[in-house]
């Protein structure tokens, strides 16, 4: 397999799911310059010039909620995805296109200085709706995690939503609210986000 990111990306993202697959040393890592994103050679592999992108046996994957889910399934028996005839396969997915959705699309809002008012106008085309409902949700999910998102197993859900909200919070697209903090604690103790570089800072 190969891995074609740089380090401006959101390949970091990756990083954490590969050491607790422990697959780490079964991808070739390649680095591509932001300006070389966009010349012939790299759009053959990736039409849209961005990173991170993995190719496995010849396919090309794109997008990283999609990598997340098809290393987890790819390497199942290290039991970070559930079964596709598991009652939890729901939800697990519910969390992967949220991150990349609503959640997603607010960080980007909210990086943009899109005014709240703005936001509440066009709040029915929007995909989490407004800010009132998006911190809600995530506030009863905290909550209700117990301790992770899907009961007492780990997944790669809950790497994937502790990584965005840290990484939301640490430039200030989201506050940090009491309601995530166990939660966050608990995901930025395991071994595979000692190397996060805002994992360890809002945890210190």
């Amino acid at each position: 397999m190969k891995l074609y990111n740089n380090s401006q990306s959101r390949v970091m993202t990756l990083f954490p799911l590969l050491k607790e697959l422990a697959i780490e040393d079964q991808i070739e890592q390649i680095q591509v310059p932001y300006e070389e994103m966009h010349r012939a050679e790299y759009l053959k592999i990736n039409p849209m010039g961005k990173v991170p992108c993995l190719v496995d046996q010849g396919v090309v994957i794109s997008e990283v909620a999609a990598i997340f889910t098809y290393l987890a399934d790819k390497y199942s028996e290290k039991g970070l995805a559930p079964s596709l005839d598991d009652p939890k396969r729901g939800a697990y997915l519910k969390w992967r296109f949220f991150c990349h959705g609503p959640l997603t699309e607010y960080m980007d809002l909210k990086s943009l200085d899109v005014s709240k008012e703005q936001i509440e106008k066009r709040k029915i085309g929007l995909a989490f709706g407004h800010e009132e409902t998006l911190f809600a949700f995530l506030k009863q999910v905290m909550q209700q995690a117990n301790p992770y998102l899907l009961g007492e197993k780990v997944s790669a859900a809950d790497l994937y939503l502790a990584y965005w909200l840290v990484f939301a919070i640490s430039f200030k697209l989201l506050p940090y609210l009491e309601e995530f903090k166990p939660f966050i604690q608990l995901i930025g103790s395991r071994n595979s986000m000692k190397d996060i570089p805002w994992f360890q800072k809002i945890n210190t």
